[in-house]
């Protein structure tokens, strides 16, 4: 390792040895460790991860940011950022939300409940719902220590290590048995600083038969247009709950964006997620997992891509199908503009009996500079198992241009409404209101490339 790096993790390790004091000793051993992985990984030449774009994880630091204000109301901040806020699927005004919960860089500037839920969902369960920056949670919860790094362990490669030992901030979200959180709970990640690595960690408990819808806006200031944003999420889904996530992505050109997912579910429970990329960036790599680890869990996962620019865009996901009867679809649709690179993965593997799973990947490309790759992959231990896939990528049809040509559009109008219908996926119980949320952003990001 060159001395430029050994420099700057000693000055992580000064930095987080007074941090860290705060954290139960079981958190300070795992950090340690994942840190020595890290180090290890790095005296070793170890890539960033295994798929994706590699690049310096060091030379983005998790701890030089200003420290932020608490606000009082997400209307406290100024016009630019409600207006990037509200690209990510944010609400301002909070209307139709449970709660919020703002991240600027490390700092967590407002989090609280919203006061229509104060009268409903809290008023009929006073602790039904339990909502805290995850770094109060550990030491308020002794029993995390079993939920945390247990899906994304800490040696999973380079990059997790390093987020695993130097995150900063985060939610944990609780959902008690039997509640249904019927509006979403939303949370917005701001980076501000130059050259900052914002890497929050997100652990949701979903205990049996409870609902919650979680949308995470991760964005930044245009005045800061180079950095990393990474965040390890967790999700436990217990029998019979439901967990809708919904992450969206509006970055810039000088962003490598990291996110790690995993899920596990219990029977007949069922987790959707929504992975949407609008902005362009440097790099952006993500491989969601999901165990349905119990009888008859499902799962249904879509990414929504638009690459923008020169954005380096690898994006995947995987099903693990390990209780009898799960049910499972993975679905990609993407369009590359400018002189992007998409990357589409899937794998779905079957290892128990009367299990059914579906892979879509699908591509466009707008402009003779942008590719685009689809790599699908099944596979199944159980004869009794029924996985299938397709996969496609190409230009407009031009009929389809001429024919809508045709009945007066212009080719501007035509290509947009081509695309949009191209990108708009019907999912099997995903909540309208986020799906109109959704088709408003996407609608917006579109006309701004074409």
């Amino acid at each position: 390792m060159d001395m430029k790096k050994l420099r700057a993790l000693e000055e992580l390790r000064d930095y987080y040895e007074e941090y860290d004091k705060k954290f139960p000793e079981w958190l300070k051993k795992s950090r340690q460790l994942a840190r020595n992985i890290h180090q290890e990984y790095e005296d070793k030449g170890f890539p960033a991860g295994r798929f994706g774009m590699d690049f310096d994880l060091l030379s983005y630091r998790p701890h030089l940011a200003p420290k932020h204000p608490p606000r009082q109301s997400l209307l406290e901040l100024d016009e630019n950022m409600r207006q990037l806020a509200e690209s990510c699927g944010q609400s301002i005004e909070e209307i139709g939300r449970t709660g919020s919960k703002l991240q600027e860089d490390a700092d967590s500037t407002y989090l609280g409940f919203t006061e229509e839920a104060s009268k409903t969902l809290l008023a009929k369960f006073p602790e039904g719902l339990i909502i805290k920056d995850i770094e109060e949670a550990v030491q308020e919860y002794p029993w995390i220590e079993k939920f945390w790094s247990h899906i994304l362990p800490i040696n999973l490669d380079k990059y997790t290590a390093y987020n695993a030992g130097y995150s900063r901030g985060g939610v944990f979200v609780w959902v008690k048995r039997g509640v249904k959180v019927e509006l979403p709970v939303q949370a917005c990640f701001f980076v501000e600083t130059q050259m900052y690595a914002q890497l929050p960690r997100i652990l949701v408990i979903a205990e049996p038969y409870s609902k919650v819808h979680l949308i995470s806006g991760c964005i930044t200031q245009p005045a800061c247009d180079m950095g990393l944003h990474g965040c390890i999420t967790e999700m436990y889904l217990g029998e019979g709950s439901e967990v809708t996530y919904s992450m969206i992505h509006n970055f810039r050109p000088g962003f490598h964006v990291r996110p790690k997912i995993g899920a596990i579910v219990d029977d007949n429970a069922t987790y959707i997620e929504n992975f949407i990329i609008i902005g362009p960036c440097l790099s952006d790599q993500a491989y969601p997992t999901v165990v349905l680890r119990g009888k008859d869990a499902r799962a249904v996962i879509r990414c929504i891509i638009l690459g923008m620019e020169t954005s380096d865009i690898d994006v995947g996901s995987s099903i693990i199908f390990s209780g009898d009867g799960t049910r499972g679809e993975l679905i990609s649709r993407a369009i590359a503009t400018g002189e992007s690179k998409i990357t589409m993965r899937g794998t779905l593997k079957g290892y128990a009996d009367k299990v059914r799973g579906h892979l879509e990947c699908r591509g466009m490309l707008l402009n003779p500079m942008a590719r685009a790759w689809a790599y699908p992959q099944i596979r199944s231990t159980s004869p009794e198992a029924d996985l299938t896939h397709e996969a496609a990528i190409g230009k407009i049809a031009e009929e389809q241009l001429y024919y809508l040509m045709s009945k007066g559009l212009t080719e501007d109008e035509a290509t947009a409404m081509i695309t949009r219908g191209f990108l708009d996926v019907e999912t099997p119980g995903f909540p309208p209101l986020l799906r109109r949320e959704i088709d408003k952003i996407i609608a917006m990001s579109l006309k701004k490339v074409l």
